[in-house]
């Protein structure tokens, strides 16, 4: 199997590295195929010959989508065009890293892959408009997820790396959704490229409780060991000291129902133990 990978030296891209070492894998970034550059990609593909490829790459930093939302569309919506169009002529199967910022976050019970988008963000809405594109040219697979970390600077090590510098942190505790370690991601889309389920969207994220990222702060200095108090405040104190930049409104609630994955046999984990597994690595 040849796999073809965006955003490949990302924390899903390292996952995928490890989960597909049994594969013939490229890890792509932007320097080596810039996938707005339709004549770069086209070499990309003509040189390699895929039968898969695993779109992760994007401009994730919401608040920078915000402030350049040109560049957001170019990157999240044009650039998923083009591989979409490409996957299409080459007959390349393709797998599309969609977000929970596809959705409002008003509901207050997981959002399933039929519930109407809603996305209230520049990155949202490009991310959304890239699903689009690939449904409409290719009809590919759109794994939805959400709250992502792996190998490289996440959560986490920024709540770890403050812990030592102080004895409490103030963390946001009015968003809520459910951590997803990048490894287990990497595991479900290896899983639809061995069982290729029926075309469309499917929600993989993280099982168990949803929770706050106060919550999750705390869990993660509880299997650490670490005394670091977290003190929870809103979204909107968070970024009170931020006027002058435009922000990004972040859903409230963004978890993702996920019975349709497991029933089709994607990998799934609780994220207690993901957690656990990250941190004792």
């Amino acid at each position: 199997m040849r796999i073809l990978v965006t955003g490949g030296y990302g924390q899903l891209g390292t996952a995928l590295k490890e989960v597909l070492k049994d594969e013939a894998v490229l890890l792509t970034d932007s320097d080596s195929m810039d996938i707005t550059d339709v004549d770069q990609v086209g070499k990309v593909f003509n040189d390699f010959k895929p039968d898969w490829l695993v779109h992760g790459a994007a401009f994730t930093n919401v608040d920078g989508c915000e402030e350049s939302p040109e560049l957001a569309d170019k990157v999240n919506h044009l650039g998923t065009k083009i591989l979409a169009q490409m996957c299409k002529k080459a007959d390349v199967k393709m797998i599309y890293i969609g977000t929970d910022y596809t959705f409002d976050g008003t509901k207050d019970s997981p959002y399933t892959e039929d519930d109407e988008p809603n996305p209230q963000s520049v990155y949202g809405r490009t991310k959304l408009e890239g699903e689009e594109a690939v449904q409409e040219i290719l009809g590919g697979y759109i794994l939805r997820t959400a709250w992502v970390y792996g190998e490289g600077n996440n959560f986490i090590q920024a709540v770890l790396n403050l812990s030592g510098k102080m004895d409490e942190i103030k963390v946001v505790n009015d968003q809520f959704g459910r951590p997803t370690y990048a490894l287990d991601l990497a595991k479900a889309i290896y899983d639809v490229i061995k069982k290729e389920p029926e075309v469309g969207i499917y929600n993989v994220t993280g099982g168990g409780d949803v929770i706050s990222w106060a919550d999750f702060a705390e869990e993660i200095f509880k299997i650490v060991g670490k005394n670091t108090k977290v003190t929870g405040i809103s979204t909107e104190e968070y970024f009170a000291g931020n006027k002058d930049k435009k922000i990004a409104p972040r859903p409230a609630y963004s978890a993702l129902d996920l019975t349709k994955s497991k029933e089709v046999g994607l990998s799934l984990s609780d994220w207690p133990s993901s957690l656990k597994n990250y941190l004792n690595k």
